[in-house]
């Protein structure tokens, strides 16, 4: 008989309601296609389960196309070490999370993960990459965990959490060309729906890291390493970046790679150009590069927003250690707060970040710009600025406003990844 355990929503940011529900198993070795998904007699794989009708999938009016399947809203599967092939969901839509998760002191792994849409799905803590399956899989996705690119504003709070997401493992042997071709890219939030989350995911060894495309997504503590395009894309109003590491940026132009890499980058998604608006990016560490022996040096900018109008953002509290001019740079900004930030280079050269108000459109009005330390600042484009202790950085205040940070977003999301078993950052990086 399967028994009932509490599953506990993580918050979201509807602030889900804690459901009690049914908990089902899957174990690639132990486990077969004809349990019932106890403990006792549990499944085999979790795409087996999906591919047999064992989840309940409802339409957006909540009517199942599978209405005896034992796993259904409130319900959580737990998967066991082992490969599990790959998760493909096309259409969910939930009153209650249902929560595909890595069994205690399990280490599941998976191929890829697609929700086309849906509504209340949690995946939390998997080991995401094509890299481990026994034979190539067909077809291997552009992203590597793709959530709510279908349906309409009805799909939504699609969350990944926990889950260490890569290409590969081991880029030693990698030409510069290889980071441009072989690597997958990390999460995809939207195009469609609202208010999809990725928190906590570590995501290594990609071309583009995460990419928010939903309006009102949340981007929180994860772990963007060693890419090669953009760490982290906020492109829909109402977003949220924060407390994330974005570290080791390889390839350029001279590897024939044309794109113009950041750290976090804004702009109006399938246009390029345009009015976003109430973006906050919060207390986030970007760090062009660890060690000064990596391969295939690249200057990235950090945070860089050059395509508005850009209405109401909230940029504060990060610390961006870059080799580019663009240290913190929003373009025709309008009533946008940028404080208490932090812009450093550690690189002998000409190209000391800066924090700036640009503009392309003769746009850029009423914006504050206070607390912040950098080796320049360029306000002249707002005629109504309101600039107040902004202070040249030094590399004593650069030092403190890092460990402060880092301390900061290792008590909140651990010092070490759950799933990748690797640390968020290593301290002797920014002394190099």
């Amino acid at each position: 008989m399967i028994g009932k355990t509490l599953v506990l929503a993580m918050p979201l940011i509807s602030a889900l309601a804690t459901s009690h529900g049914a908990t089902f198993y899957c174990d690639p070795a132990g486990g077969s296609a004809r349990g019932n998904g106890s403990v006792e007699r549990p499944w085999r794989t979790v795409e087996e389960v999906l591919s047999a009708g064992l989840v309940r999938l409802c339409d957006q009016d909540g009517k199942p196309v599978n209405a005896d399947a034992p796993v259904g809203p409130g319900d959580t599967l737990l998967l066991r070490s082992g490969w599990h092939g790959v998760i493909r969901i096309p259409r969910g839509y939930n009153d209650r999370p249902i929560t595909i998760a890595a069994d205690q002191g399990h280490a599941p792994q998976v191929g890829w993960i697609e929700i086309g849409e849906g509504r209340k799905w949690l995946l939390k803590g998997l080991t995401v990459s094509p890299s481990l399956a026994p034979s190539s899989l067909e077809h291997p996705p552009g992203n590597l965990v793709k959530l709510g690119e279908r349906g309409g504003d009805r799909s939504a709070e699609l969350v990944v959490e926990d889950c260490f997401v890569y290409s590969v493992l081991d880029t030693s042997a990698w030409a510069g060309k290889d980071w441009v071709q072989k690597p997958a890219s990390g999460i995809w939030l939207g195009r469609h729906g609202t208010g999809h989350v990725a928190r906590n995911n570590y995501v290594l060894n990609t071309r583009f890291g995460i990419n928010l495309c939903a309006p009102e997504c949340l981007c929180e503590g994860n772990v963007v390493a060693n890419f090669s395009a953009d760490g982290i894309r906020a492109t829909r109003d109402g977003q949220i970046v924060q407390y994330n590491v974005v570290k080791n940026n390889f390839v350029g132009s001279r590897d024939g790679d044309q794109n113009h890499d950041d750290g976090i980058q804004a702009f109006l998604f399938n246009v390029g150009t345009g009015t976003l608006r109430d973006i906050t990016v919060r207390g986030n560490i970007i760090l062009a590069r660890e060690k000064d022996d990596l391969p295939f040096p690249n200057p990235l900018q950090g945070i860089g927003f050059f395509d508005g109008p850009l209405v109401g953002f909230v940029v504060e509290k990060n610390v961006v250690c870059v080799n580019h001019w663009h240290g913190i740079t929003l373009g025709d900004a309008q009533g946008c707060t940028i404080q208490d930030n932090t812009a450093f280079s550690r690189w002998s050269g000409r190209a000391r970040p800066w924090v700036m108000v640009g503009q392309k459109k003769n746009q850029a009005r009423g914006n504050t710009l206070r607390n912040n330390f950098a080796h320049s600042f360029s306000f002249e484009a707002d005629p109504e600025v309101k600039a107040e202790n902004n202070r040249e950085v030094t590399e004593a205040t650069f030092h403190q406003k890092l460990a402060e940070l880092a301390a900061s977003i290792d008590a909140k999301f651990g010092k070490t990844h759950p799933t990748a078993k690797r640390p968020r950052w290593e301290p002797e990086a920014a002394q190099r």
